[in-house]
């Protein structure tokens, strides 16, 4: 586990800490007791709480100058599981509030011998005051115990000098994964409606997204959100009189029909190649005349309320409708709420829209 790391040098130097300090803890544990035990490097942090949160330790300290010391830890449960190796397994579980005058010997003993083994990588000034501690935190367990306990070797970071890692040529080049599949989201742009022109709509309609232009769309993908420029696509430039409204009427009688809700228009989802994802990202201009012939869904809420298909007006996209999700809500009520009518007509993988979660209170 490298989850504790969160800086690149120790991120970049774990397997040089793993090398060097794990065949000496082995080691020492095998001469000190004998083989059977299994370390196993898990975290290197100058964290200390990472892994040590709510844990009994017996710890040995080591005084290496006039103001540093270095700290080995042992758990409860590895004293546990060394005792259950070295004496067979007891019923009686090892606690250190009642440890005994000679096991903390045998302990310090055994810390004191993993200490004098490291020692040799460790290069300490006499007067020097060092800050930043290093935690090497193992688990230990052995063949009859599944317990997986800790034992933890603290050093101040700086009396360690990690060998420099190698700069290694990349396995691999961005041109090897250029043909592999990925799916993005294409945003065409968001309008605002209000509430009742929403229950208006009807196949034929034509619905123009202010927030959008004809010669850029919005892709997404996982936690990319990338704008791009597209060529405009004349095949589905619509001709559409500006001027002579949308035949809906705009008379609002209550607070319901008057909320105002943004919908959005989006393709379904689209497979790119990473090497277009790329192409993308570094603002090249993408004809998509393939895409032009997809879907549109028409959403409010991240709910579907229609499809469509993909129009140009005035240099804005808009969609013109040819699939409703059941045009006639039930009118909503303080006794009854508003019932869900809107049903999904596709695959099933897209929420339904619901006028309820637009209630007036909210």
């Amino acid at each position: 586990m490298i989850g504790s790391i969160f800086f690149d040098e120790l991120y970049k130097q774990f397997s040089w800490y793993d090398s060097v300090f794990t065949p000496v803890v082995k080691n020492c544990s095998s001469e000190f007791f004998f083989d059977g035990f299994e370390y196993k490097l898990a975290s290197v942090s100058t964290n200390m709480n990472v892994l040590s949160q709510n844990e009994t330790f017996f710890v040995t300290k080591v005084k290496i100058n006039a103001k540093n010391d270095v700290y080995i830890r042992i758990s409860q449960d590895a004293i546990n599981v060394i005792l259950d190796k070295v004496l067979g397994k007891n019923n009686k579980r090892f606690e250190l509030t009642e440890v005994t005058e000679l096991e903390a010997r045998i302990i310090t003993a055994f810390n004191d011998f993993i200490y004098e083994t490291l020692a040799p990588n460790f290069t300490i000034e006499p007067n020097r005051r060092y800050n930043e501690i290093l935690h090497l935190t193992y688990f230990v367990k052995s063949a009859i115990s599944d317990t997986a306990a800790k034992f933890i070797i603290s050093v101040p970071k700086d009396i360690l000098t990690p060998a420099p890692l190698e700069e290694k040529a990349p396995r691999f080049e961005d041109k090897d994964f250029a043909s592999s599949l990925v799916e993005v989201d294409l945003i065409v742009g968001n309008t605002v409606f209000p509430l009742a022109d929403v229950k208006k709509l009807d196949i034929g309609d034509i619905v123009l997204f202010e927030n959008s232009s004809s010669s850029e769309m919005t892709l997404v993908c996982d936690n990319i959100v990338q704008k791009f420029k597209v060529k405009p696509n004349e095949k589905i430039v619509a001709p559409y009189d500006m001027s002579g409204g949308n035949d809906m009427d705009n008379t609002n009688t209550n607070l319901w029909d008057s909320i105002q809700v943004d919908m959005s228009a989006e393709f379904d989802k689209v497979k790119v190649t990473l090497g277009e994802l790329k192409s993308i990202e570094e603002g090249l201009i993408v004809d998509l005349c393939s895409v032009y012939d997809n879907k549109i869904s028409l959403k409010v809420g991240g709910k579907l309320v229609a499809s469509g298909e993909l129009v140009i007006i005035n240099d804005r996209f808009g969609v013109k409708i040819d699939a409703i999700n059941d045009s006639e809500p039930e009118t909503p009520s303080r006794e009854t709420g508003i019932n869900e009518t809107l049903q999904n007509q596709t695959d099933g993988t897209q929420d339904d829209f619901d006028y309820s979660d637009f209630e007036v209170e909210n």
